[in-house]
């Protein structure tokens, strides 16, 4: 039978280009042996002896296919393969299967939204860090958009200033100097979205060829930034405390690079959930300064602490150049796109003409309904944020409370043989001869036809590229 396999953009240039890719198979391990024939190099991105690696996610009509009781493929009509949080998704193709046009970077974390859409249960996703449902319930968003509405009219549908609204920009500097850092509304552009003020650093300090030193694994969407803008990437590894600053000087010796910037997710990173300890920050930033380079320091989560103290902003610490990018699609309200970047004055300038070319300013409705939410306090007297963090840190904790739960329960409950019927397996049992299997793994949030309890879906780690060694990854310089 004919079923249509769906390639992420990271992988179609792997498959000539093509989008979509039809085979007559009747089942995954067919599919794989064809794709090993007829497309090698997409092979090399998707196999590992002759079946799908564990860095790719494949999907079949919408379902998880790690999930499926059989690799069956009849009746089925549509096939997604897409890279896994990094590992694959991020390695450069091999010279031979480059084109010779300008290839542009996505983002794969971003298609999988339209997959988990588009899923016919309950699914909890760990792809795209967003607020839970019930957090956005809180912030009462249709009375702050009728309440702006009625206040300002058809001046909050209006083109605004491309630096972003001067109320706005005094709110973000206020809590900018709250951590520390010396900040005024001038040295604020407010930004559609953290990923728009990646976007404008690399227009304004990176030229084709330039090395950027990334974490690994890092932020997929950040990675494809700086290759769309021709840069190398040079991935370090990430532990306990951060980015191993000391292998990233030992790296950048042994390639005899000077790098350009160093990108750095410094609380919470992303994905590992690690925190750069203060030591490896100081040391981050006395290793920028030696090489004369910029450190842009992307904060969505530090808002996001549920417990400790906070530990300073790069910003805040100084000896070297600090871009500080941060957002409130993790604190707020996803959909507006609204995040800033808190840089040197003349540097927001030239990012401010960069901006004017892309979308001339952010959304003056999203924007002011931002100011609307800040402006009102929760009912205990603080701001709403406050009032929200600890709502997500009940929530966290009970999150980790049922996560531990399933897994105990998942080592000790026993599922009946599927065969087996249950009456004469009580009677066998007090012979001790009933047949008995470990619980199948199940979806999260789900039942298994013959599972005791619920089971929750093994997690795969991704493979990171930047491990195996010094490696830089990305486009090469442009003639």
């Amino acid at each position: 039978m004919s079923v249509t396999v769906r390639l992420a953009a990271p992988l179609r240039a792997a498959a000539g280009g093509n989008t979509t890719l039809n085979f007559d198979v009747v089942d995954l391990g067919q599919l794989a042996r064809e794709i090993a024939e007829r497309y090698p190099e997409l092979a090399a991105r998707v196999l590992r002896d002759g079946e799908f690696g564990r860095f790719v996610n494949v999907f079949v009509d919408g379902e998880d296919a790690r999930f499926l009781a059989q690799t069956d493929l009849q009746g089925k009509r549509t096939i997604e393969i897409l890279p896994a949080m990094s590992g694959g998704a991020v390695a450069p193709l091999p010279e031979r299967a480059r084109r010779e046009d300008h290839e542009v970077f996505g983002s794969f974390i971003d298609e999988t939204i339209g997959i988990v859409a588009r899923q016919t249960r309950d699914t909890v996703s760990f792809a795209v860090g967003s607020p839970s449902r019930e957090a956005l319930d809180l912030v009462g968003a249709d009375d702050l958009v009728a309440t702006v509405i009625r206040r300002e009219g058809a001046k909050a549908l209006g083109y605004g200033i491309t630096e972003g609204e001067p109320e706005l920009r005094d709110v973000i500097a206020s809590a900018a100097r709250d951590r520390g850092v010396a900040a005024d509304a001038s040295v604020v552009l407010v930004s559609a979205g953290a990923l728009q003020a990646i976007d404008l650093a690399c227009r304004v300090y990176l030229r084709a060829g330039d090395v950027v030193v990334a974490e690994s694994p890092a932020f997929a969407n950040a990675l494809s930034a700086f290759r769309n803008h021709g840069a190398r990437v040079l991935e370090v590894p990430v532990d306990s405390e951060g980015l191993d600053v000391a292998e990233a000087a030992r790296r950048i010796r042994k390639l005899g690079v000077r790098p350009r910037m160093f990108f750095v997710v410094p609380n919470f990173q992303n994905p590992t959930g690690e925190t750069l300890s203060l030591a490896r920050r100081e040391a981050l930033l006395a290793l920028a300064a030696s090489h004369d380079a910029v450190v842009v320091e992307d904060d969505p989560y530090g808002a996001l602490r549920y417990r400790g103290d906070d530990v300073p902003s790069l910003a805040a610490l100084g000896g070297a150049e600090v871009v500080s990018i941060g957002t409130f699609s993790k604190t707020f309200l996803p959909g507006l796109r609204v995040g800033w970047v808190i840089a040197h004055s003349e540097v927001i300038a030239r990012m401010a003409r960069a901006k004017q070319t892309m979308d001339s300013s952010t959304g003056t409705l999203a924007q002011r309904i931002v100011l609307e939410f800040h402006r009102r306090p929760a009912p205990n007297g603080e701001r709403a944020s406050p009032t929200r963090r600890r709502a997500g840190g009940r929530r966290r904790v009970r999150s980790r409370r049922r996560l531990r739960d399933r897994r105990r329960s998942q080592k000790r409950a026993p599922v009946l043989d599927q065969r087996a019927d249950p009456r004469s397996h009580r009677r066998r049992r007090a012979a001790a001869t009933s047949r008995l299997r470990p619980a199948r793994v199940a979806p999260y949030f789900s039942r298994g036809e013959h599972s005791q309890r619920k089971g929750l879906g093994a997690a795969r780690r991704p493979a990171c590229p930047g491990r195996a060694g010094p490696a830089l990854r990305g486009s090469p310089p442009r003639p």
